[in-house]
């Protein structure tokens, strides 16, 4: 990545925001227990408070906050059927909008646009109208007032007031977008959300709810979402991180472009007012995602997104800097975070399996090397020491997703699992860095500890730093091997170096496997080498 320049990035992400990544291989098995939520699951109410229509120059003519287009007529006409006032309106996986009638079959309302896959710069251009001219009939097919919302906590109040919404305090003069609003008006986007257009808002509810499904596909299929993250910590750099998501916040500048094209064309709703609203719904940009916890608070989100994290899940779509005393604007706002985040992470992620030619896992499925017991965090973490990837290890632990000093299924330690592996670089991570110390001498299921295995395997690295570590036991028994020591097992197996380091640090020759000596075992075997080490060493006692 360090020789690609900022057109060869530019044009790599453009090919990665139009590919649609379709393999029969994409799938998930039952016992990884996936969660596919859609953005919309909860419904909310349709019984909601109209916002109040703007009159355009006197002439009679409405801005129907349902779509910003410019009616003859209230907001209300032309919307379609009318539906009961305790009705609940929800989006279903296809895009189509139901009306809960309290039993019995759905029937649909009307279809949401799926539009296409992903709006580009050049599609944007070409739905913009003439400028200066107002439609006087809607250009797309209106929808019910009650559109999809992403799941949040639902509010139970008729009216949405600023402390209901969220705490909604936006921050002050050194936000990192200004506005053209003043202090009162960056708080509450009641009069520029006049000009947004609806039937646009339920197509990215539509795109997020595809991309939920893309990411989770990707991310819980084998080793893929640890492989991203070692991309994404390790070999991608901040300089390239910090332009992709400049160009990402473009594209989605482009899209509110779209969705308040009216506002835009009538010179009511400016570029910075567009720059508020997306520096609202869209707040860690930029300081948060480029500053030092940048690159763990992406994988951050992307686990939440793609895990069983209900309540993180909820609270993340629902983390805006902005408030409104509109019921219906608090979906079009909270529609447009989630749209923001989703969008983001799902080019980004595309962008990544175009750049490493990944479109499937090419790694063991994870029940291949680790339990069915383990759970989600558990199996990224053992892929994680499998594969070395100690940046990956250290975001696991740093951020809580995985508990170090929990043994696997068979009782084995992180360290234990490292040597098991052959990763000194892990095992060196885990024994220096990790706090409190992992419990060295924790057997496995088997008896065995991690200096076993080390001197079993012939991992002279591992068994260097192991004999370092604060209160290690070098003499350990296995009570499953007749109490053999690493000792006995280095000599077994013809270990020279490994016998001089156990040696070197203080281990008890003089212990017996059963009824046999460690010399015995070496001359049993053959190592003649190993049997003069030991005379040696007995002889200068």
């Amino acid at each position: 990545m360090g020789g690609r320049g900022i057109r060869d990035l530019r044009d790599i992400i453009c090919v990665s925001r139009l590919t649609c990544h379709e393999s029969g291989e994409e799938f998930i098995s039952d016992d990884e227990k996936k969660v596919v939520r859609e953005v919309s699951q909860l419904s909310f109410s349709s019984n909601l408070e109209s916002p109040t229509p703007r009159n355009e120059s006197g002439n009679g003519r409405v801005i129907s906050p349902d779509s910003g287009f410019v009616t003859n007529s209230s907001p209300s006409a032309g919307t379609g059927s009318a539906l009961p006032a305790t009705s609940d309106i929800f989006l279903t996986s296809d895009g189509a909008f139901f009306d809960d009638f309290g039993g019995g079959d759905k029937p649909p309302i009307s279809k949401a646009p799926t539009g296409t896959a992903l709006f580009t710069r050049s599609s944007i251009k070409k739905k913009k109208r003439k400028k200066g001219v107002l439609p006087t009939e809607p250009s797309r097919h209106e929808l019910p007032k009650a559109l999809p919302l992403p799941p949040v906590a639902s509010i139970s109040s008729s009216t949405v007031t600023e402390s209901e919404f969220l705490a909604g305090k936006q921050n002050s003069e050194n936000e990192s977008h200004s506005s053209s609003l003043n202090a009162k008006q960056r708080v509450n986007f009641d009069e520029m959300l006049t000009y947004m257009d609806a039937t646009i808002v339920a197509s990215w509810l539509t795109r997020s709810n595809n991309s939920i499904h893309d990411m989770s596909a990707f991310c819980l299929k084998g080793d893929n979402f640890v492989k991203l993250a070692h991309f994404w910590l390790n070999d991608f750099p901040d300089i390239q991180k910090r332009d992709i998501f400049s160009m990402e916040h473009e594209f989605l500048l482009d899209e509110l472009n779209l969705a308040f094209a009216v506002g835009r064309e009538s010179g009511t709703v400016s570029r910075k007012d567009l720059l508020s609203l997306c520096g609202a719904v869209f707040k860690e940009y930029p300081a948060k995602l480029l500053g030092a916890k940048g690159p763990h608070l992406f994988l951050n989100y992307l686990d939440i997104f793609t895990s069983e994290k209900h309540a993180e899940y909820r609270t993340l779509l629902s983390d805006v800097k902005c408030s409104t005393t509109n019921r219906q604007y608090v979906q079009w706002i909270l529609a447009t975070r989630s749209f923001a985040l989703l969008n983001v992470w799902t080019s980004i992620i595309n962008f990544y399996r175009n750049l490493t030619n990944d479109g499937a896992s090419q790694g063991l499925p994870i029940h291949e090397y680790s339990s069915s017991n383990e759970n989600l965090q558990q199996r990224r973490m053992l892929q994680a020491i499998r594969l070395g990837y100690t940046e990956v290890i250290h975001y696991l632990i740093v951020n809580k997703h995985v508990d170090p000093q929990q043994p696997d299924s068979h009782g084995r330690s992180l360290v234990f699992s490292a040597v098991m592996h052959n990763q000194p670089d892990v095992v060196k991570y885990l024994i220096k860095r990790v706090q409190p110390p992992i419990e060295i001498n924790i057997p496995a299921d088997t008896g065995n500890t991690a200096l076993h295995a080390a001197a079993n395997s012939g991992n002279l690295a591992s068994v260097e730093l192991i004999c370092q570590c604060p209160g290690v036991d070098l003499n350990c028994v296995s009570p499953y091997c007749e109490r053999a020591t690493p000792l006995h097992l280095a000599a077994m197996h013809g270990h020279e170096k490994i016998v001089a380091c156990l040696l070197h640090h203080g281990a008890d020759a003089s212990l017996r496997m059963g009824t046999t000596s460690v010399r015995d075992l070496a001359r049993d075997f053959d190592h003649s080498d190993i049997v003069a080490l030991l005379d040696t060493h007995s002889n200068n006692k």
